[in-house]
């Protein structure tokens, strides 16, 4: 079976179960498999073929779904695209990944100049699409068959690499996630997060085992209260940043059939969960989820007492602690998070590497820095990458650097991660000028990065130095994504 396979089997098995709430209304899974067959005979008249890569860019909602299950329906590769993309960002994805076409709801920037043609979906507004110039003879990832998405942890630039899953990859972990997160065709599950970077394991989890997605159309507490209460929402899967919203909401209006709060993205800070918990008698369990995996951790035995664990690993996989020499460390000892189980990446897009080629024992090193206890659960404790997490969303610092340094005024610049009370961390910037007697303002900085990066990526604070230390190679020195310090906030 593929992943296409996973919807045909929840149409056939729950024909009229709501699959997807949103702006349009309701969708059941047989409309939703009959939408997406339309879609996939558009485009294969249009000539997507199997192997071809294919972005697929819509906010959340019925199209980007369907735009998803067309492309797949094909054989084609998908490529998720954030519609907050700016045109620095789309270029540098183009010139990272072979991409033959993009299908896009016009809600960003228009992906590919070029003449575009209308795809129509049933009960919603039409698509539109676009050849780029990649030679269509060509694979889209061509060190591994069967690869069904390859995603871009920032969405942009070959710093990030560019994660490749199979088809068999993505039904495994799917499968290994519910073991501990047990959804089925009763729950509703309320989305908050951008599906452009959540969907290998939520939303196709969600669809396999016949659940319903209600998508928020702003994130907003007593929008995410509504529309909960409205459509009966039993599973919410959000960001501290949505728990904290969520918490100070002074409204008195309570969840009336939620059961489960999954938190995920960035660190849960404990005063969030114990606020949350305090507002609506309900304890949010922490899970830890990472692009390569899947969703390996889910606090589930602790939630309320010890809110700053991601808990034990499902049944399926293992996880460790390890030293420099990849060897297990003792219990309460600091080392960097390795994790090896079913539905793991196939490959890295760009430069290409094999997964076993990125393994080391067995084990995939996520870069994070954890503790892990008697009992098995592991807390996390800080990372040992450069990778800055804003609210979630991943910001490579050389990408950052790289546009300080176009400016006519800088002669070099140093990005790192400070932490922040609300989004876990932000971006900080330290900036050494080409003439320090010709001082520039920070706004006018941030304001030449603005025309090239997306918000959330944007220095929240500048320090002009004198100088920044450099290795004995000549390469700028990193911090750790750990710097302490507020920053300003976003």
């Amino acid at each position: 079976m593929n992943v296409y396979g996973l919807l045909e089997r929840s149409a056939t098995q729950w024909p009229r179960r709501p699959a997807i709430i949103d702006e349009y209304g309701a969708l059941d899974y047989q409309t939703l498999l009959g939408d997406v067959e339309d879609v996939r005979r558009q485009l294969r008249g249009l000539g997507v073929a199997p192997g071809q890569g294919v972005g697929v860019m819509a906010r959340n909602g019925r199209a980007f779904v369907i735009g998803v299950f067309g492309a797949l329906g094909c054989g084609a590769t998908v490529l998720p695209m954030s519609p907050r993309l700016r045109r620095a960002e789309i270029d540098a994805f183009f010139s990272a990944a072979r991409i033959h076409a993009v299908m896009d709801d016009t809600t960003g920037l228009t992906p590919v100049e070029v003449p575009s043609v209308e795809v129509s979906l049933p009960g919603a507004s039409p698509m539109r699409f676009a050849w780029t110039a990649a030679d269509r003879n060509r694979s889209c990832v061509e060190i591994v068959s069967d690869a069904a998405f390859a995603r871009f942890t920032s969405g942009t630039t070959s710093r990030s690499k560019g994660v490749v899953l199979t088809h068999q990859g993505v039904i495994e972990r799917t499968a290994a996630a519910n073991r501990g997160l047990g959804l089925g065709c009763e729950d509703a599950v309320i989305w908050v997060l951008p599906m452009a970077f959540h969907f290998f394991v939520s939303i196709i989890l969600y669809l396999r085992v016949g659940a319903t997605i209600a998508v928020c159309p702003d994130l907003l507490a007593e929008t995410v209260l509504e529309t909960a209460n409205r459509h009966d929402g039993t599973f919410l899967y959000a960001s501290p940043l949505h728990y904290r919203l969520l918490a100070a909401d002074a409204s008195g209006v309570r969840f009336k059939r939620l059961r489960r709060a999954i938190s995920t993205a960035i660190g849960l800070p404990p005063r969030v969960a114990r606020d949350f918990n305090a507002r609506f008698d309900l304890p949010i369990t922490q899970a830890y989820g990472i692009i390569e995996v899947g969703l390996p951790m889910i606090n589930l035995d602790h939630p309320r007492d010890r809110p700053d664990s991601v808990g034990r690993a499902l049944p399926d996989y293992e996880v460790a602690v390890l030293d420099e020499n990849i060897e297990p460390l003792p219990p309460g000892q600091a080392g960097e998070l390795g994790v090896r189980g079913p539905g793991m990446f196939a490959a890295y897009l760009s430069p290409p590497r094999t997964r076993q080629e990125v393994l080391r024992n067995g084990w995939f090193l996520t870069g994070d820095v954890a503790r892990q206890d008697e009992d098995g659960a592991v807390t996390i404790v800080g990372r040992c990458k450069s990778m800055i997490n804003v609210a979630g969303n991943k910001v490579f610092p050389e990408e950052v650097e790289d546009v300080l340094n176009r400016h006519p005024r800088v002669a070099v610049s140093r990005v790192f991660g400070r932490q922040h009370p609300r989004t876990g961390e932000v971006v900080h910037a330290d900036v050494v000028l080409k003439d320090p007697s010709r001082p520039v303002e920070a706004e006018e900085l941030l304001a030449f990065c603005r025309q090239a990066l997306s918000g959330f990526k944007l220095p929240q604070s500048v320090a002009f130095v004198s100088e920044i230390e450099k290795t004995a190679s000549g390469k700028v020195r990193r911090h750790t994504s750990t710097e302490p310090g507020e920053g300003r906030p976003g």
